[in-house]
Parts: structure tokens; C-alpha cells; sequence
């Protein structure tokens, strides 16, 4: 019994544990749901950016519990997608428990097979999750696909340094062009081109090159493009031509030999205007062979240039010299000495001008001329001359033009006329002969307006009386000059002169004492004008000099005077003026008084006497220039003018001094101690403040100006430019204010004792 009683005992107690466990299950269950719950994607592993990424690729996140209860698995559900596709679901399959992390990775993996960048998204789901900001993961995945390098293209023959082209980069995909590259040793070493675009363009490529390019591929790895090949070919030398000759037109044959090309003819051409056109010839050898030529020809060769420009070879130059007929000159002529000036010119078709000759004996003599134009200049020939001219045959012979003659006849001997004469106009009587005449006269010419215009006078003859000719006129004789211009004698002036008129002076009168008058003649015609006066009543003249005018005014009179005015006109008598009378009437007496003395900051009382009314000048320190007894204060000594006038209007003057005395001592210092005592710190004037403007200027030994004041006020300290002078003893020139007193002397400087 009592085992059984135990039996059941142990049963209920069993049965009782297993309630109370549930229980507490339940209990930790309801407690972990109604706590805060946050479960959060904290990092991502995988997939990662590479090469040649899979269609397998696996997606690993970390999962957080970012609580403290369990979470139980399939609460929490995952998910992801690839570029926004279909989302992947798969629950986390284990309990989470409070605060662990776990690496998640899903079962289905992650197609990132295309080329290119993705998106991967990763979230979880959860009920109850408090803080859903943190539940999702988006990270960017590179896949970079392997190159595939391509080649450049194409192969390719250009011209050396004369060529420009583009290289293309084919059959290229995926990386990035980082730069082309060239090689000029077969591969062996590569020089850097900056460029990382997929074509090329090259230009004057001087040797054989190869280029390609590099690729970078960014997770994959780099690669190199096929490379291409320019082959530059040498520029054709086209070599030279021999063989160039001058030849006379009935021998212009010969050949000509290239020499010296490397590639091969293609055609010879000739040019028959200096290379200004050109005509092919078919001929593909190294030389030509021309025939009978009859004009200057110059040949050339072109060479073949394969993949250059074909060339050209240098030229060869026929020269043909054509067989000119003699050449016939124009130009003969008869001519005056005067004129013998002109030209001989070469008519029709000659060869290059050797020279001209000229002959002055009929042509039994030829001296030469250094002139290789077609024409031949004479100028100013004196006597009949041939001309002839030597053209240059080359290699033909040279020719001689035929003779052109320049006849000239001599000037005629100019005559002369009779001397000019003058006579005045009351009385023209005489006759003009002409002498040295060698051609017959054409007729006498006069003029009566300085030979602007001539008048023709019916005389053949070799003389003319001009007796009774009423103005001055101008005669010459017209000659005939037969083969030379006619042409004139010398010519001869009868001048005739009028008789002066020496006009009327202005009405006599009276002038105060030592006031010049003004005179004036009215109605005067003559060639010159001389004044005189007369001091005596006429008894005695005086010439004035330089006194050739209408207007005159004389000196300050100082006592009655007369004048009277002479006219001339060439060679006819003289002509006096009336008589002007000039009275002088005295001037007033003017009293100033005597001078006085007074000193500075006084005054003093002029007293002036004499003529009607006066006034006083300067009157600037006066108390009234218009009364005859005005009070003067002057600062210097000063002189008083005191202007009278009379009834007549006349004025005198007299002047009285006032001395101005300076009571004040004016002393002048000669030292600076500079030493900020307030005694002798700088350099003192005494007094200079009653005397302003006062001009002070210092000097060194040398002569040098260290200070300059204009009105000095007993400031300065013994300074240049700011800086204070050495010890030692300087020069001063003073100009005291309102004098003309100066001083000199030597001022010491003893800075700071």
C-alpha cells in the first residue's frame, strides 16, 4: 500500500512540474511579445564587385537581434532582389536569440552574369518589429566582363614626313582605353600616347611604326590590342639633269642625260616660257635627244613617286640664241644747240645691247658708250653727232645697227641794247641801239608793267628813240633764230621818275614841358620822307634820323621848337613842307618838403604845395594821396612823390624821403647745441619777427645747400632730410626782410654737449 501511496505521489508530482513548466513557458512567451522587439540588417558580405561574376552568386547579409528575446525561427522573413527584379523569400530557419547577430545567406543564389554594374536589396519582414528603418541593405555590384582586346587596322604604305591618316581600334568590348602606343623598333620598346579614344589620327610619320592600345579592365585583368603597321616610304629622289648649253639658232641640237633619279621616268616635259607652262614629252628613258630648236627651251624630268607625290627633277636650260637682222634706229634729227636733248631708239627684234657708239667726224671715228638698253639718251649736244648701235649675237655673231645723226645748229650770239636809263618824268629825251646782232631782226617789244606783257613796236631796225615816253618802261629786240628758237637781246629800263609831294604837316601848338607831341603828313607821294627841326626860328635845320615815315613823335620839349619835312622821289628835285611851330608852355612847381626820418611803428605829416590841385604817390601808407598834408606810415623808408598840374594842364612833381629807422637789434647766432635744453636747440635770429620774408640758406664746406627758408621763423634744428648734421662749423647767408641788407657768416653745430 504505502509503495503505491508513493507511486501516485510521484505521478502528481510529476503531473504538476510539467504544468507548472508549461506555464513558464507560456509566461516567457507573453513576456518576450509584449517587450520591445527590433531585429535589423547590420552588414552585407556578399556578392561582392569582380570579374566574370556567375549566375551563382550568393547573397550573405548579417541579421541582428537588437533585442533581449528570443526570436523564434520562421518569425522573421527574408527576402532579396537584383536590379528591381522578382524578390527572393526564404525565413530564417533557427531561433534568434536576444541580442545575436547571424550570417544569413540564401539557398537561391544571384544571377550577376551580365556585364555591368547591379543593385542587390536585401530586407527582412517581422511582426512586431518596433524599428523597421534598419530592415533593409542596398549595395551596387561591379561585374566586369574579361576584354576582348580587338586590333587595330589597317596595315598600311604611306609617303615619309608627307602623310596623315586615322588608325581604328576593331573588334574591341568591354575595359577602358587607357592610351595608345607607338613603337619604332619592332615591338621592342613603346612610347606613350596620350589618347583614349578609339581612333587614332597620325600625321608626318618619319619611319616604320607600330601602334596599339591598352585597355584597362577594371576587375579583370588588362590587355593589349593587335597592333597595326605604317611603312613609310623614302620620297623619290628624282636626280638631275646634264647637258644645259647656249646655242646659236642654226646649230640647236644636243642631248640631255638624268642622272642620279631612284625611281623610274614616267615622262620628260619642256617649257618655252620660262617654266611658266609645260609640254609632256613621251619619253620614259634617261635622256633626250632635241633637234633644229629655235627658242630658249628649258626641260625637266618627273620621277615616279610610287605611294609619294611624283617628283620632279631639277631643269636644263637650251639656251637659243636667235639670228638678228641688222637693227635700223629712229630718232635722226635737226636740232638747236639749245635743245639738242632726245632719244635714238632700236626698232624691230635685236639680242641683248653690248653697247651704243657715237661719232662727231662723219662717222670716220666711233667711241663707245656704256648703255645696254634699246634706246640711247643726248642731252645738251653742241655739236652734230652719229649714233649707232652693237647688239650681242650670242652665239651667233653680234650685230651693228644702222646710223642715226643728230644735227645741231650753234645759238646765235645774243646782242645788247643801249644802257638803262632814269630821268624824271618833266623831261624824257633819248635813243637805245642794239649791237652784236647776227640774225635779222623780227621787231622791238616794250613793256610798261615789269615784262608781265609785251606790246609789239614796228622796227626792224637796230635803234629807237623813246624821246617823250610819259611812264617807265621795259625794251628788248626779237630776233629770228632760224634752225634755234627766236629769241631776245637783253633788255634796258627806262625808268622815269615823278616829282615828290611832300604834303602838308599838322597845325602849330602848345605841349607842356618835357611831353613829346605827335605829328602828322597829310597828302605825301614821294619815295622817302626826312624830318628835321629847327631850335633857332628857322635859321638852322637839324636832319632827324631814321625818320622816313608820315607819323612822328618828337622827343619831351624843353623849349619852343620848329619842324618841317623833305620829300625825294629818284633823281627829280626835292620837295620841303611848311613849318610847324611848337610852344612849350613851362611846367608847375611842385613842393614835397623836406625829407624826415622816423622810426619803425611811427608816423609823420607830408606837407605839399604848388600848382592848382595834387596827389601823392605811393599812396598806400598814407591816409589820404588826395590832400596836399596827409599822414605817412611807412614800415621802410620810403620816397613820396607829390604830382601838381596848373591851369594849363601841365604837371610837376617833387619827392620827399622818409627814412625808417629799426630800433630793434637785429642779431644772428652762431650756434646749435641740439641737445633738448631749450637753449640754443636751434638757430636764433633775434628780432627776425619784425622784419618778415626774411631769407636764410645754409651750406657745408663744400658749398653744398643743406637749408633754405624764404621767411624763416627761428626753427631750425641743425637737420638734413631729418637726420641731424655732424659737429663742426657751416656757412649762412641772411637776407634780412624788407631790406636789401645780407649778412654772411659761420654758424657751429655741437649736437649733444
Amino acid at each position: 500500500m504505502i509503495k503505491n501511496s508513493n507511486t501516485i505521489a510521484y505521478q502528481h508530482l510529476h503531473s504538476m512540474l510539467r504544468r507548472y513548466s508549461f506555464l513558464l513557458i507560456l509566461l516567457t512567451t507573453f513576456s518576450s511579445i509584449t517587450r520591445a522587439q527590433d531585429v535589423w540588417l547590420q552588414n552585407h558580405f556578399s556578392p561582392n564587385s569582380g570579374c566574370s561574376l556567375s549566375t551563382l552568386e550568393t547573397v550573405t547579409v548579417l541579421v541582428n537581434n537588437n533585442s533581449g528575446v528570443i526570436m523564434p525561427s520562421n518569425t522573421i522573413q527574408m527576402y532579396y532582389s537584383v536590379d528591381g527584379g522578382a524578390a527572393v523569400n526564404q525565413p530564417l530557419s533557427s531561433n534568434l536569440t536576444a541580442g545575436a547577430s547571424w550570417n544569413f545567406s540564401f539557398a537561391v543564389k544571384a544571377n550577376l552574369s551580365a556585364c555591368g554594374s547591379h543593385i542587390v536589396k536585401v530586407w527582412l519582414n517581422r511582426p512586431g518589429d518596433v524599428n523597421q528603418l534598419n530592415d533593409t541593405l542596398q549595395w551596387s555590384v561591379q561585374n566586369d566582363c574579361p576584354i576582348v582586346p580587338g586590333t587595330v587596322t589597317s596595315d598600311i604604305t604611306v609617303c615619309q614626313g608627307a602623310n596623315a591618316g586615322t588608325l581604328s581600334l576593331f573588334g574591341w568590348s568591354y575595359g577602358t582605353i587607357i592610351a595608345w602606343e607607338s613603337s619604332t623598333n619592332g615591338g621592342s620598346t613603346w612610347s606613350p600616347i596620350v589618347n583614349s579614344t578609339p581612333s587614332y589620327a597620325y600625321n608626318n610619320v618619319s619611319q616604320n611604326t607600330q601602334y596599339h592600345v591598352l585597355i584597362d579592365g577594371g576587375y579583370c585583368p588588362d590587355d593589349t590590342s593587335g597592333y597595326a603597321t605604317i611603312t613609310a616610304q623614302s620620297p623619290p629622289v628624282p636626280g638631275t639633269i646634264s647637258g644645259s648649253d647656249s646655242l646659236c639658232e642654226s646649230v640647236a641640237s644636243g642631248m640631255l642625260t638624268l642622272s642620279g633619279n631612284s625611281q623610274s621616268v614616267l615622262q620628260w616635259e619642256s617649257s618655252t616660257n620660262g617654266g611658266g607652262s609645260w609640254t609632256p614629252i613621251a619619253n620614259t628613258t634617261t635622256t633626250h635627244n632635241y633637234l633644229n630648236l629655235t627658242t630658249t627651251t628649258i626641260y625637266r624630268v618627273l620621277v615616279d613617286g610610287l605611294i609619294c607625290a611624283d617628283a620632279y627633277s631639277d631643269t636644263a636650260m637650251i639656251y637659243v640664241d636667235p639670228v638678228y637682222p641688222p637693227t635700223v634706229l629712229a630718232g635722226s634729227d635737226s636740232l638747236c644747240i639749245t635743245n639738242a636733248t632726245g632719244f635714238v631708239i632700236a626698232t624691230g627684234s635685236f639680242g641683248p645691247v653690248l653697247n651704243w657708239e657715237f661719232s662727231t667726224d662723219n662717222g670716220s671715228t666711233w667711241g663707245a658708250l656704256s648703255n645696254t638698253t634699246g634706246s640711247q639718251a643726248y642731252i645738251n649736244l653742241t655739236q652734230t653727232t652719229f649714233y649707232r648701235m652693237i647688239s650681242e649675237g650670242g652665239q651667233c655673231p653680234d650685230v651693228v645697227s644702222d646710223t642715226a645723226v643728230i644735227y645741231v645748229q650753234a645759238l646765235p650770239v645774243t646782242p645788247t641794247l643801249g644802257l638803262s636809263d632814269t630821268v624824271c618824268a618833266t623831261a624824257v629825251v633819248g635813243i637805245l641801239n642794239m649791237t652784236g646782232s647776227t640774225t635779222p631782226v623780227l621787231n622791238w617789244e616794250s613793256s610798261t608793267n615789269g615784262g608781265s606783257t609785251w606790246t609789239t613796236i614796228a622796227n626792224t631796225g637796230t635803234s629807237y628813240d623813246y624821246s617823250g615816253q610819259s611812264v617807265t618802261t621795259i625794251y628788248r629786240v626779237h630776233l629770228d633764230g632760224r634752225l634755234c628758237p627766236d629769241y631776245y637781246t637783253d633788255t634796258a629800263i627806262i625808268q622815269l621818275d615823278s616829282a615828290p609831294v611832300v604834303g602838308v604837316l599838322n597845325q602849330s601848338g602848345s605841349v607842356c614841358e618835357s611831353i613829346s607831341e605827335e605829328l602828322h603828313l597829310l597828302g605825301s607821294v614821294a619815295d622817302s620822307l626826312f624830318w628835321e627841326y629847327s631850335s633857332d626860328n628857322g635859321a638852322t635845320w637839324q636832319v632827324i634820323p631814321n625818320s622816313d615815315t608820315i607819323d612822328y613823335t618828337t622827343s619831351p620839349i624843353t623849349q619852343d621848337i620848329q619842324f618841317q619835312v623833305t620829300a625825294l622821289s629818284g633823281v627829280c628835285p626835292p620837295a620841303i613842307s611848311n613849318v610847324v611851330n611848337i610852344t612849350m608852355i613851362p611846367s608847375p612847381v611842385a613842393d614835397a618838403g623836406i625829407d624826415t626820418a622816423i622810426y619803425v611803428g611811427e608816423t609823420v605829416t607830408l606837407n605839399g604845395s604848388g600848382g592848382i590841385t595834387g596827389i601823392w604817390m605811393p599812396g598806400t601808407t598814407l591816409s589820404d594821396s588826395m590832400i596836399a598834408n596827409p599822414v605817412a606810415t611807412p614800415v621802410v623808408t620810403t620816397p613820396y612823390v607829390y604830382y601838381v598840374i596848373d591851369i594849363s594842364g601841365c604837371v610837376g612833381s617833387d619827392t620827399v624821403v622818409i627814412t625808417v629807422m629799426d630800433p630793434i637789434q637785429f642779431n644772428i647766432r652762431n650756434v646749435i647745441t641740439m641737445n633738448n635744453d631749450d637753449v640754443n636747440d636751434t638757430w636764433n635770429i633775434t628780432g627776425v619777427e619784425f622784419f618778415p620774408m626774411t631769407a636764410v640758406k645754409v651750406f657745408n664746406q663744400y658749398g653744398k645747400l643743406l637749408y633754405e627758408n624764404d621767411d624763416y621763423k627761428n626753427d631750425w634744428d641743425g637737420s638734413y632730410k631729418g637726420s641731424a648734421l655732424p659737429n663742426g662749423t657751416y656757412y649762412y647767408v641772411v637776407l634780412k626782410g624788407g631790406t636789401e641788407e645780407e649778412y654772411k657768416g659761420t654758424i657751429t653745430l655741437l649736437g649733444n654737449e
